[in-house]
């Protein structure tokens, strides 16, 4: 199948700054769908001995997502997606090469609802996909304004045509944004914010359930930025039920001054979110 596929197809995409066997990496995955590095290999002849490292830099630049497992799968993000974030800098090459990866008669692949995302340009773009999707209700929760500011017009568009709830864990950082917020306890957000797994800690940058069957958590480990999207109706209805909860009337978080409770473990602070988690808030 590889030895069909257009030459010119990757020497273009050299031109667009990959090198020979990233093309040819990339390329061999738009046709195999989904594969493993070993897969990936034997189709397109990349050296087994480089070939992870080339996934690597592939998933880095957002050309590509992978779930981890053993083995590790990896799939393309759709060609005409990595040819539009690229087009600007090599104009001349886009159009050729963008028809020739719409030859490969791309579609994602249905076998799995859990993907990781490791570029900048992958987790905007994944967000900007659900938020296109969304028709009924959106649930976000927020702990950086930087999201909520990069998706501001779309987030007025949905909030005329769709259920709109956004939870924050510091109403001062949000006041520049024109939306009703919901603010989070103390305890909630000092949860949020100290998670910790082997060792690395991890903040909770945003969360979304789209229509309650789609989202996407962004979270970050030191320098290093990655989204989970999870598009398992059962897992997202569990997420779903959980800020419904909170969201009830007498779940929301009075104002004035109020005992803070106490806890040492996550058990502890999961219970209190459930009973004393949100406060709302229009800022005009």
């Amino acid at each position: 199948m590889f030895s069909q596929i257009n030459p010119q197809l990757i020497s273009n995409l050299e031109k667009l700054g990959l090198t020979e066997n990233e093309a040819k990496a990339y390329v061999g995955l738009v046709c195999l769908r989904e594969a493993t590095a070993r897969e990936i290999h034997e189709l397109t002849t990349v050296p087994r001995a480089k070939i992870y490292e080339i996934l690597k830099v592939l998933a880095k630049k957002g050309y590509l997502e992978f779930r981890q497992g053993s083995p590790t799968y990896f799939r393309a993000v759709d060609p005409k997606q990595v040819i539009g974030k690229i087009k600007d800098e090599f104009l001349n090459c886009t159009t050729q090469t963008l028809d020739q990866l719409k030859e490969l008669s791309y579609e994602l692949p249905k076998t799995s609802p859990v993907w990781c995302i490791q570029s900048e340009w992958g987790i905007k773009n994944r967000i900007r996909e659900i938020l296109d999707g969304v028709r009924e209700e959106l649930i976000i929760f927020s702990s950086s304004p930087e999201f909520l500011q990069e998706f501001e017009a779309e987030l007025k568009n949905l909030e005329k045509t769709c259920r709109l709830i956004l939870i924050v864990d510091e109403l001062d950082k949000f006041r520049s944004l024109p939306f009703e917020f919901r603010e989070t306890t103390e305890e909630f957000k000092d949860f949020i914010n100290n998670i910790v797994i082997d060792g690395a800690q991890y903040n909770e940058e945003l969360f979304m359930i789209a229509d309650g069957k789609e989202s996407i958590g962004v979270h970050s480990a030191g320098n290093k930025r990655e989204a989970v999207v999870i598009r398992l109706p059962i897992v997202c209805y569990l997420q779903k039920m959980i800020y419904n909860r909170v969201l009830e009337p007498e779940f929301i978080k009075k104002t004035g001054s109020q005992p803070r409770p106490e806890f040492s473990t996550s058990s502890q602070a999961s219970e209190c979110l459930s009973k004393d988690s949100l406060k709302p808030e229009v800022f005009p």
